[in-house]
């Protein structure tokens, strides 16, 4: 039978090359020889080593197996690379007892072996050693005209000489979770060839392709609900009731009553006390554990989370669970901010949850361990968790893993410097977690929420990997990250430290702007370097990408001037490509920036150029016809499109005339029925259900557990002596809404955004000295709701012809 790649043998002794020459020079290879039984890995390892070969030399290479070069099927002269799991690798190495995803190279004299650990370390060390010939993949692969992330030298010999090499990740588990702006297999090749092998783009199981080894499998995520089922989301709300109905001592204690759901509606997390949560958790796992579930069927996953429940959320109240607090904890009943142990506003002092989650997660670990020794549980020091257990005795089992998850890293200051208080907090309580078992880093996106804007921080990364390495943390994981345009050297840069926690960033740089930018590459290093002062010169903390609307402009205008610089010294199609794509992100920085400030300051002016901003961006977006939108989301190009929201200048500028009452009239309108029953032209508000609400604070927020239509109603007299225009401003409106005045249509606003001012117009409605009534209808199916924040009338000057 003809092997699987005999094609790509057709084609070496199409394309020539000669073995002769090879066996001359020392720097040529004449074979690859894989195992009899190849893995897919194995093959794609051979199938790479061709292919980037050949645009390297312009040689093809044969590959044979074992067999066929026993036989002397294909010529034996010259040099061989001998590739994974073959009988003569395996006689001079044992893989098996490798750390997970050591690598070796035999470079020297006669033939190389190329072996790794596990199912992806051959995979690794073929990239290891493409990478040792100058090839490297900076963005992911995109087979467009124009490969805007890739860079495959042109070589007359390779680089074969020298000493063996051998090499043990820093970081055995080596992945995060990218923003999705291209299919799942682009990254999942990417990810490989920066030797990553936990990366995700949108599944909280990690899982590639056979081809690429599978990945480090492991399920993470908040998956608490999978043990005990709880929330209001429709579509498992039978399902959770039948869950309750039939083990309702599984759920919560709150208030003296058990609850399967948050007053929102989210899930609550279980009543982690009784023993049954416990045994059928422990069950569910290692069934999970050979069954997987659809799209990952008989997964092969070495850490299966258990983590809680996202919050604000319930926790159990119960004298057992409390009891699991341990002695000293202040914790006795859910508020709103729950048990967050640097929240301001906390009452309770750190740990008391994680010492309640840490014992259930042990208790569950124990009884899996006694089918599945390998199988890790894990869960999150996260939110109420974060802080370590208040009982320093406490340890981990060996199969537990805990994955901290802090998201108030102040990237501004080292991760020791004592004039830092939440770098203080987060240095002592990683180094405590790591004293007690096997930890991962979850990390936070460096410019939170905001994954447009351009993300720097690379030297400051470098002492976190280090710190995080000296404590033993075993990997790294964390939420979406920047997209390609802006973050794609964070991206490399974080790859190749998490590989060797001590490559030289300066390094990375510098070969990254020689490879991608050409003749601008100086000017490129400029650039980041410009960027990376400006964010080490920016007053005060950097947490969750707080600093992002008050980045100095200056930074920016001088980034700009070295981005255009750098556009004039190159005519090479492909830079300029790489250039419009730093672009964009430079522009979405501007952008952000506008949209992250509170809209009394923007003055019509900013507005104008952020909205003609905003054109730009879109059209070169538009232009670059790349084949995935690498340079931003789709919902941001949406937004591009639609310009996006508008602060209510006129209301914003005005003169306050009335702030509306605090305390409204209020109803639910679970069957939506209200616009058809006329409730905004005569409803009596004085019967139930009508009900008093705050207007300064969400309904969901007011004990109110409901999602979707609800009516709020109040009256104001107009004061006397308003000749201009008269808004209807809200600080904060959470939903969308429509706006009755005396039963007249007066206005709608839109449900985004939750957190900005909104208005309506209410000139044509009202008249100075009278009374009106006030009627509107809010629509929002999820979390909070509802107004939240002062209601005022705002004067402002007429305008002419554009309302």
């Amino acid at each position: 039978m003809r092997h699987p790649l005999c094609w790509l043998i057709a084609l070496g002794w199409m394309m020539g090359g000669s073995s002769e020459a090879a066996e001359q020079t020392g720097h040529a290879i004449a074979r690859i020889i894989i195992p009899d039984r190849e893995t897919a890995a194995e093959r794609h390892a051979a199938n790479e080593l061709i292919a980037n070969i050949a645009m390297m030399t312009g040689q093809a290479v044969p590959v044979i197996t074992e067999s066929q070069a026993a036989k002397n099927e294909i010529s034996s002269a010259g040099r061989a690379i001998i590739l994974g799991r073959t009988a003569s690798n395996l006689k001079h190495h044992q893989p098996d007892t490798w750390p997970t995803d050591t690598i070796y190279i035999g470079y020297g004299v006669g033939d190389i072996a190329i072996i790794g650990e596990g199912r992806q370390g051959t995979l690794f060390a073929v990239f290891e050693f493409l990478r040792d010939q100058g090839c490297r993949w900076y963005m992911p692969v995109t087979y467009h005209k124009l490969e805007v992330g890739r860079h495959i030298p042109q070589r007359v010999k390779l680089k074969l000489s020298g000493e063996p090499k051998k090499h043990t990740p820093s970081f055995p588990d080596r992945g995060w979770h990218m923003t999705a702006v291209m299919p799942g297999p682009h990254y999942h090749d990417w990810a490989t060839r920066n030797c990553v092998n936990a990366l995700t783009s949108g599944d909280t199981c990690i899982l590639y392709p056979e081809s690429l080894g599978r990945g480090r499998e492991k399920q993470t995520g908040h998956t608490l609900n999978w043990f005990v089922r709880s929330g209001a989301e429709a579509e498992t709300a039978d399902e959770v009731k039948k869950s309750f109905d039939s083990h309702p001592n599984w759920y919560p204690l709150v208030d003296g009553e058990r609850t399967w759901k948050y007053r929102d509606g989210r899930r609550v997390q279980g009543c982690l006390s009784n023993q049954k949560v416990v045994d059928h958790t422990a069950r569910e796992v290692i069934r999970y554990s050979k069954e997987g579930y659809e799209n990952h069927e008989k997964p092969n996953w070495w850490l299966l989370s258990i983590g809680h429940n996202d919050e604000p959320t319930y926790w159990c109240e119960c004298d057992s669970c409390r009891a699991m607090d341990g002695p000293g904890s202040t914790w006795k009943a859910n508020d709103s901010y729950d048990a967050y142990p640097n929240d301001p506003m906390i009452k309770n002092g750190p740990g008391p949850i994680s010492q309640r989650y840490a014992t259930f997660a042990n208790r569950v670990a124990r009884k899996v361990a006694r089918e599945r020794r390998d199988l890790m549980i894990s869960f999150y020091a996260y939110g109420s968790t974060v802080a370590p257990p208040r009982d320093p005795a406490l340890k981990l089992e060996d199969n537990v893993v805990v994955e901290f998850a802090y998201s108030d890293h102040c990237l501004k200051h080292d991760i020791d410097d004592p004039t830092c208080p939440t770098n203080v907090r987060f240095k002592a309580w990683i180094e405590d977690w790591s004293r007690r078992g096997k930890v991962i880093f979850y990390d936070y996106p460096p410019t939170g929420r905001h994954i447009h804007v351009p993300t720097g921080f690379f030297h400051h990364y470098q002492k976190l990997l280090r710190f995080l390495h000296r404590n033993s943390v075993i990997g790294l994981s964390g939420e979406s990250q920047g997209v390609w345009a802006g973050s794609a050297l964070f991206h490399y840069i974080r790859a190749r430290l998490m590989w060797d926690v001590d490559a030289n960033v300066d390094q990375l740089i510098e070969e990254y702007c020689r490879d991608l930018f050409g003749d601008a590459a100086d000017t490129m290093q400029a650039y980041y370097r410009r960027y990376e002062e400006g964010l080490a010169n920016h007053p005060g903390h950097m947490i969750w990408g707080n600093w992002v609307s008050q980045f100095d402009p200056q930074v920016i205008n001088d980034m700009q001037d070295l981005l255009d610089t750098a556009k004039r010294k190159t005519n090479d199609p492909a830079v300029q490509l790489r250039l419009r794509l730093i672009q964009v992100s430079l522009n979405t920085f501007a952008i952000t920036q506008v949209e992250n400030v509170p809209a009394t300051e923007v003055d019509p002016k900013r507005f104008d150029n952020y909205r003609k901003l905003q054109a730009e961006t879109l059209a070169m977006i538009q232009e670059m016809n790349l084949p995935y939108p690498m340079a931003a989301t789709g919902p941001f190009i949406d937004q591009l499109k639609t310009n996006g929201y508008r602060p209510p200048f006129e209301a914003l500028r005005g003169a306050e005339r009335l702030v509306l009452p605090t305390v409204w009239r209020f109803r639910t309108d679970p069957n939506d029925e209200g616009v058809k029953a006329g409730w905004p032209k005569s409803v009596d508000s004085s019967a139930t259900p009508w009900r008093d609400i705050r207007s300064d604070k969400f309904w969901t927020d007011q004990g109110i557990r409901y999602h979707g239509a609800a009516w709020y109603t109040t009256t104001f007299t107009v004061p006397k002596g308003v000749d201009e225009d008269l808004w209807l401003l809200f600080d904060m409106l959470d939903g969308a809404a429509e706006i009755w005045i005396d039963g007249t249509l007066a206005g709608k606003t839109p449900a985004d955004p939750w957190d900005k001012p909104k208005a309506v117009d209410l000139t044509r409605f009202t008249k100075p000295g009278a009374k009106h009534q006030l009627v509107m209808r809010v629509v929002k199916n999820s979390f909070a709701a509802g107004i939240n924040g002062r209601v005022r009338l705002m004067e402002a000057l007429k305008t002419v012809g554009d309302r």
